[in-house]
């Protein structure tokens, strides 16, 4: 995703995906969004990295595997199984 906004600084990049990090003013947001979002994409395997330049934009990179990785946790106490897709 890219935005040709403000951009940010070095500083700001180093703590973006901190909880609780912000640049809004005390009491607008919780500054969780950015920590949740990368909390969410490493669960499934993948990764997120940012590319911002001030007065140019950012750009977030979001890599994400095709299928879990193998040894993958199956939190239903089931056995993981294969689904065929549903016919028309």
């Amino acid at each position: 995703m890219r935005d040709t906004g403000t951009g940010m600084s070095e500083e700001t990049k180093r703590h973006l995906f901190e909880p609780f990090f912000t640049t809004k003013p005390p009491g607008v947001g919780t500054g969780l969004g950015l920590s949740v979002v990368q909390g969410i994409i490493r669960a499934h395997g993948g990764r997120i990295d940012v590319e911002s330049e001030l007065g140019r934009g950012t750009c977030f990179l979001i890599d994400l595997p095709r299928v879990p990785p193998l040894g993958a946790e199956d939190n239903s106490s089931g056995a993981l199984r294969a689904v065929a897709p549903h016919k028309r």
